[in-house]
């Protein structure tokens, strides 16, 4: 007989089954991504009207800095958060609606604070947008993690309590939208002010599998008339005073009461003396200045 060598020799070779075409490639279904964390926030921020975001870029949102830019949002780097947060603060005194400033972890989310603070303050609209470790990581000593000294985690997002209408921590991709319609309403309601968003680096990176509602752009403040008897007492006090004397304040000037107060003044012959911040509502060259 044959020895078992001679016997694999004799047998032909398997073939190698062939490559696929193109059209049978083509044939296979692909599955859908949803969006990511970033992307439905840069939307959600383009759909309450955002139009300037100023900031300094690091992990764990280089990305998104990329996708606001990708919408159409106009960002600004700066070379550091503290600077960032007054031009937001700013755009939201010149605009009567919130300007943005994106921060990273740590370190940036502490230099925001102080124009988070001067927008509250003030009475200006301001959106902060903050980036923090992954929700896993919370209390390990992440990069950049601000860490109480006691001990514990989630110092970040309480910091800003002491200067902030309204701070929250978003978990979840799908509520990301809520979050800042809620962020954009409370600072521009009642008395302006900074309002404060933090989002996880893997909420920010992953892919969103839920639902996605995107809440209208938030209305602009009504206007809320003085009470006729207030206005009333007003006139009485002002007909009754021997001196009197107008001091026009950072009310006025966000109010935009210019006309009405330049004719007030002229027709009454009130002296008048502006603030700081109220200065150029009317004329320092005006007589009665």
């Amino acid at each position: 007989g044959s020895s078992p060598e001679s016997q694999c020799a004799a047998r032909p070779p398997t073939a190698s089954p062939p490559p696929p075409t193109p059209s049978q490639m083509s044939d296979k279904p692909k599955a859908k991504r949803g969006p990511r964390g970033r992307d439905v926030l840069a939307q959600a921020l383009k759909s309450q009207g955002i139009e300037y975001v100023f900031g300094v870029v690091g992990y764990p949102i280089v990305e998104f800095g990329f996708t606001l830019q990708h919408l159409g949002i106009k960002y600004v780097g700066m070379r550091n958060e503290q600077a960032a947060s007054y031009a937001a603060a700013a755009v939201g005194y010149l605009t009567g609606r919130p300007g943005c400033v994106l921060v990273v972890p740590g370190p940036g989310a502490v230099h925001a604070l102080a124009g988070m603070g001067n927008a509250s303050v003030n009475g200006w609209p301001l959106l902060c947008i903050a980036g923090s470790s992954e929700l896993g990581q919370d209390g390990l000593g992440a990069f950049q993690e601000a860490l109480p000294p006691q001990g514990g985690a989630q110092m970040q997002v309480q910091m800003p309590y002491a200067v902030c209408k309204y701070v929250v921590k978003a978990a979840e991709g799908a509520r990301i939208p809520f979050f800042v319609e809620q962020a954009v309403r409370y600072s521009i309601m009642g008395r302006p002010g900074a309002a404060y968003v933090e989002v996880a680096g893997d909420t920010l990176r992953d892919e969103v599998k839920a639902e996605i509602y995107y809440p209208p752009k938030c209305a602009d403040p009504p206007f809320v008339p003085a009470l006729e008897s207030e206005i009333k007492r007003s006139l009485a006090c002002l007909a009754g005073a021997k001196s009197p004397l107008l001091i026009v304040g950072k009310g006025a000037a966000y109010a935009g009461a210019s006309p009405e107060l330049t004719e007030l003044v002229e027709k009454a012959g009130i002296p008048f003396l502006p603030t700081p911040m109220g200065k150029g509502v009317l004329p320092d060259d005006h007589p009665l200045c």
